[in-house]
């Protein structure tokens, strides 16, 4: 009232200014500028009166029944000051919070001199609502408006249906009702207990512990199924021992336990936890600050969204009363703590499916078992994978060992082959060294027969049988090398002497074809890291295809050289005179299986080149013509 007020105050003054601009401004300028800052002056009254409005401070007088430290007030407390924090119309507000502890002092007495403190307390300052928490709070909260706040609103929150009913024909009051749902909370305790038979109820001896205990006998009365046991006028100690006497399969609900028959005062979620702790059966209740003290459960509204809601009620009637309903109901929900499930072995699966469960600590199978799954799954096809990989691995290595033991006995046959066709030749070879050892012994026999005997001639004659043996041993040595069924293994050996050591086995298988060998050998060593018999094999190959490449020609010239190349690497090359390799060859000539011999196999130079790159070199055509083909084996040095 006081601000728009002030906001007519400031209208008023400013229109009979304007009035006065018109009257003394006759002219047409003069009226115009008048009628302008007439309506700019209109214009801006709202908003002047808006962001005052905006810029007010809100005071909220909040009555509570119980006292300060009650788990309740403490919950509806925080609920309060989470809407109010965030209401953006408000620069400030203040929450003036006063405790009336009916359950400790309920006498009318006390009653009076609350009120009495209380309006002695906010003569002097301006209540713009009013709010009340618990049914007790109610006729204080009436009573202290009309000596503080005449026609402030009052917004009654914690309290029941039965309550608003009461007071409904007082004028400015809105309830927020909650419902202790003592029926939601024992069908709750049914459905997770099925096969219970009996339920027992605990209430304490304080006014309100027995206004309970009526309203539970009340609303269980048509209970038929089930005995129902109420259990009141004990002691603490007695509650306690009662508890830790019931069957497991019984249902324990703890109402409120504010005084026990000792006259002892308790807060009653602290007297609950203390029988919650030692009870033999499932305790539930029907507040929610009970849960975390060792309640399984209840059907309730929270606190927390009790205090929200009243204060969003007066929010609402404060911006506009008018359209605001007079009464709210704060939702009840099911809440369940997981851990007490545990303790009383209670399966989670039976609880409702829009109950909340808090405290919720599953065990590491349970929260992560998506993620256990999919890294099992990739850990097992990562496995297969895996091991697919091995067998494959294995599958190659037994197949790359099996395609090398038969490249080595197609090199061996291939040898053989090659031996075959130089038969007459290695025969002829050997012959000569036993010929001439067979004319030798004869002669030296004739010698010895004479008479005087001449040593130095005898002497001459046993050199030349040792020196034809050597010859004829040394054939054979490199007819064992070449017709052996494995390698010979690495050694370092001169590339010119291998040379030397297999022409002396074809040297007479060329001059029984006609054709003309010249080597033109290194005058230094040309040292290589090889297997001796493989390297013969690679040069008795190309010295024959060379041999057979001239067959059909007259005039039929070989070369064989070694030498260096521009990388350092040994070079063997063979050289013919002859057409050069036939058009079908020249792409990949050391194809297998590809020949132009009518009785070939094709498998000679693909083994060459196989050897060749065994040693760390290469084997190439160098040049290939209609006058000739040139062949090359490189090796590495030593």
């Amino acid at each position: 009232m006081r601000h728009e007020f002030g906001a007519w105050v400031l209208t008023t003054t400013t229109l009979r200014e304007a009035g006065k601009v018109f009257l003394e401004r006759r002219s047409r300028f003069g009226l115009r500028v008048a009628m302008s800052i007439l309506l700019i002056v209109l214009w801006s009254c709202p908003a002047m009166a808006q962001g005052d409005d905006a810029s007010r401070q809100l005071r909220i007088l909040a009555i509570y029944s119980g006292a300060s430290t009650l788990a309740a007030n403490v919950a509806v407390a925080s609920g309060i000051a989470s809407v109010f924090s965030g209401a953006e119309r408000y620069s400030r507000y203040e929450v003036y919070g006063e405790y009336r502890d009916a359950q400790r002092f309920p006498s009318e007495v006390d009653a009076e001199r609350f009120v009495d403190a209380l309006a002695t307390k906010y003569r002097d300052q301006t209540i713009d609502v009013i709010l009340t928490i618990g049914p007790e709070a109610v006729p204080l909260a009436v009573n202290v408006r009309e000596r503080i706040a005449p026609g402030a609103p009052v917004v009654l929150g914690g309290i029941l249906d039965s309550t608003r009913e009461e007071f409904a024909k007082v004028e400015g009051l809105y309830a927020v009702v909650s419902r202790y749902d003592l029926r939601g909370t024992f069908e709750l305790a049914r459905q997770l207990q099925p096969n219970s038979e009996r339920a027992v109820i605990f209430t304490g001896s304080a006014v309100f512990d027995e206004r309970w205990k009526s309203f539970a006998e009340g609303g269980l009365s048509d209970v038929r199924d089930i005995e129902v046991d109420f259990v009141s006028g004990l002691s603490l100690q007695e509650f306690r021992d009662r508890a830790a006497a019931l069957d497991p399969s019984d249902i324990l609900i703890i109402l409120t336990i504010f005084e026990d028959a000792d006259g002892r005062r308790f807060v009653p979620a602290d007297a609950l936890a203390t029988i919650a702790e030692v009870s033999a059966a499932p305790t539930y209740g029907v507040y929610s600050s009970n849960i975390g003290r060792g309640v399984v459960g209840g059907s309730f509204s929270t606190f927390e969204e009790t205090g929200a809601a009243i204060a969003d009620k007066a929010l609402k009637i404060f911006e506009g009363p008018a359209g605001t309903n007079h009464t709210v109901e704060v939702p009840v929900s099911d809440v369940l703590d997981w851990r007490q499930l545990r303790r009383y072995g209670l399966d989670p699966e039976r609880r409702p499916p829009e109950s909340v469960l808090l405290y919720y600590d599953p065990g590491v199978w349970q929260r992560y078992r998506l993620q256990i799954i999919g890294a099992l799954a990739i850990i097992l096809l990562q496995s297969s994978t895996i091991a697919a990989l091995i067998v494959m691995d294995r599958r190659r290595r037994r197949s790359a060992e099996e395609l090398s033991r038969r490249r080595i006995e197609m090199a061996r046959l291939s040898r053989i082959a090659q031996l075959g066709e130089l038969s007459g030749a290695i025969a002829h070879e050997l012959n000569q060294p036993l010929t001439s050892i067979l004319a030798n012994a004869e002669a030296g026999s004739a010698l010895l027969a004479q008479d005087p005997l001449d040593l130095t001639e005898v002497g001459e004659v046993l050199r030349d049988i040792a020196e034809d043996d050597r010859r004829a041993a040394d054939v054979i040595v490199n007819l064992r090398r070449l017709m052996g069924s494995g390698a010979g293994g690495f050694e370092d050996a001169d590339l010119n002497k291998v040379v030397q050591s297999t022409l002396r086995l074809v040297s007479n298988e060329m001059l029984a074809r006609g054709v003309t060998v010249q080597l033109r050998l290194s005058r230094e060593p040309l040292m290589v890291k090889a297997d001796v018999q493989q390297l013969q094999q690679v040069l008795l190959n190309l010295v024959i295809n060379a041999a057979d490449a001239m067959a059909e020609q007259d005039n039929r010239q070989m070369t064989i050289s070694t030498g260096l190349d521009a990388l350092d690497r040994r070079v063997l090359s063979v050289a013919d005179n002859g057409p050069g390799l036939p058009e079908d060859l020249r792409d990949n000539p050391f194809k297998p299986f590809a020949t132009s011999k009518s009785q070939g196999m094709g498998l000679g130079l693909s083994i060459s080149q196989s050897i060749a790159e065994a040693h760390g070199g290469t084997l190439r055509f160098a040049s290939s013509t209609r006058d000739g083909a040139r062949i090359e084996l490189a090796l590495p040095p030593t």
